[in-house]
């Protein structure tokens, strides 16, 4: 026997269902997604400027070899 579940979707924080038209189940959730998606841009930034410079201290090396 299958039981069927009312039509839903998932809070894009924790999972915890919520219907279609939410994307989160609390404004609580929202914003710590919102902190965390945040964070994630900012590591991400810092990783390519950190990228950036190793390759320029790379090719800054080469030359003066």
């Amino acid at each position: 026997m299958s039981i069927r579940l009312p039509e839903h979707d998932h809070c894009r924080f924790c999972g915890d269902p919520v219907p279609f038209e939410q994307a989160f189940c609390s404004e609580d959730c929202y914003w710590k997604e919102d902190a965390r998606v945040k964070k994630e841009r900012n590591n991400n930034i810092i990783f390519a400027l950190l990228t950036v410079a190793s390759v320029a201290a790379i090719a800054a090396a080469g030359t003066l070899l």
